[in-house]
């Protein structure tokens, strides 16, 4: 876990909260003590799941996570959803 200080975070926010969206866990710290942790948020398996086959540009739904199934577009018609599942769990 990595420690910075609030002037830290308030100077390089964008960059720290790029590697807490990779996994990483920052404790942030004012005048020495703790005041926060940043961590990512934990999703379901499904979220994840959709999630990747987005960044893989398998999938589309709009900005932002996707989440009902109703919000998913096939960004690859030829193969069906289940197929791109079952790639992306290989």
């Amino acid at each position: 876990m990595e420690t910075i200080g609030v002037k830290q975070l308030r100077d390089n926010l964008s960059r720290i909260l790029k590697r807490v969206e990779k996994g990483a866990v920052v404790k942030v710290l004012r005048h020495g003590k703790d005041v926060v942790e940043l961590r990512p948020i934990t999703r379901t398996t499904e979220q994840k799941l959709l999630n990747r086959l987005r960044d893989k540009d398998l999938l589309g739904g709009g900005p932002g996570e996707i989440g009902p199934v109703k919000t998913i577009k096939n960004l690859k018609p030829e193969m069906p959803v289940s197929d791109l599942v079952i790639r992306d769990r290989r």
